[in-house]
């Protein structure tokens, strides 16, 4: 397949998983509502299933090509990855307690950094691993820095825009405008960075954020086990794609390669 063709495979992602977070969440107000079966739904088919497995699963042919390589999408070796999800981690939770929010409670901290986190897995893995990664190797030629700062900034202004498909107040046009702010940051960690799982704990701490002044925090002082095996499934399908489809060996997909011109 050609360079060129392979760009549908990401756009199509994207839009099928905004669709998906419409009907499944914007549609219906989904956040502003107590439903915990609509909540599961919404997560296990919009950003498990599509954002994660799917949009993993259908990068396949680009990894193969050469058009993308492991290095690229940030799948690093193991030793790197628990050092930059440490630092990741604590710059994170550093910028969070900075912001003041309005709960330190550490259950409550825990409770929604898993809440959101499967989202979180979605997006970074969409809009910078999908996205992201592929305009910048459509770019290549136009040299490292331009092909970069094509892909860190439309990985920025997809998701800001992806965030339509959300419930009020997030679908708002000063909102979503404002959620490019962190998008920006994202972007300096995932393309600096190219770790995968540093990128999405780092976004998710800056989702953690938004998201506690949007719930009411009295409901989330105990702990709450579906949420955290939902994230811990999301984890998981996310870690194992990586083992079996990502590092997988075959004709193209030699792990950690420089990217072919």
């Amino acid at each position: 397949m050609e360079g060129k063709k392979l760009i549908v495979i990401p756009i199509a992602i994207y839009l099928v998983w905004i669709l998906a977070t419409y009907l499944l969440e914007g549609r219906i107000n989904l956040l502003q509502k107590p439903d915990t079966l609509g909540r599961f739904t919404y997560i296990v088919i919009a950003n498990i299933a599509i954002g994660t497995v799917i949009a993993i699963w259908l990068l396949k042919p680009s990894i193969s090509s050469g058009f993308l390589t492991i290095r690229q999408l940030g799948f690093q070796p193991p030793k790197r990855i628990i050092i930059a999800v440490i630092i990741a981690g604590i710059i994170g939770f550093l910028l969070f307690i900075a912001q003041r929010p309005v709960s330190v409670d550490p259950i409550v901290i825990v409770n929604i950094f898993f809440q959101t986190l499967p989202t979180s897995i979605a997006e970074v893995v969409i809009c910078w691993a999908a996205i992201g990664t592929t305009f910048e190797s459509v770019a290549r030629n136009r040299g490292r820095i331009i092909s970069i700062i094509l892909g860190a900034t439309l990985a920025t202004i997809l998701f800001g825009i992806y965030h339509f498909a959300h419930s009020p107040p997030f679908n708002e046009p000063e909102m979503v405008l404002f959620l490019m702010y962190p998008g920006v940051l994202t972007s300096l960690v995932y393309f600096i960075g190219r770790d995968i799982y540093s990128t999405i704990i780092f976004h998710n701490f800056q989702a953690l954020f938004g998201v506690m002044m949007g719930v009411n925090v009295a409901s989330f002082t105990q702990p709450i086990y579906p949420i955290l095996i939902l994230a811990g499934i999301a984890m998981l399908a996310l870690a194992i794609l990586d083992l079996i489809l990502i590092r997988k060996k075959g004709p193209g997909s030699a792990a950690f390669s420089k990217p072919q011109k």
